[in-house]
């Protein structure tokens, strides 16, 4: 269950989001009034394009069953979603992982997040975001925090999008004792009260885009976030190729890495891959998880 305290952060930023977009200015003006209020109908004439819609979305989804002398299953799935409210665009989603082997669970992660980005000018924004995680596996009962900084977009062309952020923010994370069976399944949780870690953190992210062909895109996004008692690193690498207009075929991988994990955690890096269906509601002006490109949250898909 999400923690109060990061829901609290995450609806405050969605309201100051939506407060600030009605202060935002009107978006170009269309064709001078002449008074004579005749619309030009002469022949030949090109008719405007609609303006791009305010809203993208995508949802992806992956499942692999193997059975044999022992049974095994693994699936994820994920949401994403992106408003654009003038100079503002609110973004968030959620994503969930499983695996088990015979009757034993060997992989369960959910996170949630949440980002309000203001564009300051064609380059530049100024972005807040919240996150919770709880990987049942990764030594932390859960791992929460909101960050606030800067971002610049380097590159902006149709084909390569990189874009770059950096803030800084506050973490907490709650510590616990793992012991594992042989086949990595948790037969012991020690969850010690009072021994949460909370601390500033330094928030680094980057976020790339490239489009090989017409219908094959690679993705590649970064996320570090450096505290005092551990630093926590996500890369996610994907590549997509567009089967239709909203349907597309994902392969991904992500690595994720806590520098100092807790005792009985004595791997510190965490590596999953996948192959999934995902299929998108396309915005040509919005990616579903806010600025250029796409920001990976979670798991791997772009």
């Amino acid at each position: 269950m999400v923690r109060k305290s990061l829901a609290a952060v995450s609806v405050a930023l969605m309201f100051h989001g939506f407060a600030q977009a009605t202060d935002a200015g009107p978006a170009d003006a269309g064709p001078a009034d002449t008074g004579s209020g005749a619309t030009c109908t002469c022949s030949g004439a090109k008719t405007e394009q609609p303006p791009a819609g305010t809203w993208a979305a995508q949802g992806q989804l992956g499942l692999i069953v193997t059975s044999g002398n022992t049974t095994t299953k693994s699936g994820n799935a994920s949401f994403n979603a992106a408003h654009e409210m003038g100079r503002w665009t609110l973004s968030g989603g959620l994503a969930a992982l499983y695996a088990s082997s015979g009757d034993y669970s060997t992989q369960q992660d959910t996170n949630v997040n949440l980002q309000a980005d203001l564009a300051l000018s064609k380059r530049t924004f100024w972005f807040s975001t919240a996150r919770w995680d709880r990987n049942l596996y990764s030594g932390f009962a859960y791992q929460e925090s909101v960050a606030t900084g800067g971002g610049y977009n380097f590159i902006q062309t149709p084909a390569t999008q990189l874009a770059g952020e950096l803030g800084v923010g506050y973490r907490i994370e709650s510590p616990e004792t793992l012991t594992t069976g042989p086949l990595g399944n948790v037969t012991e949780r020690e969850l010690l009260p009072g021994n949460l870690q909370r601390n500033a953190v330094l928030q680094a992210g980057v976020n790339y885009s490239h489009a090989i062909t017409r219908l094959t895109k690679v993705v590649n996004t970064l996320l570090v976030q450096y505290g005092s008692s551990d630093t926590t690193t996500s890369d996610n690498l994907s590549l997509q190729v567009q089967v239709d207009a909203s349907l597309s075929l994902a392969v991904g991988v992500q690595l994720v890495n806590n520098s100092s994990p807790p005792p009985g955690s004595a791997r510190h890096t965490d590596s999953v891959m996948t192959v999934n269906l995902v299929y998108a509601l396309k915005n040509p002006k919005l990616s579903p998880t806010a600025t250029a490109p796409v920001n990976v949250n979670g798991f791997n898909l772009p």
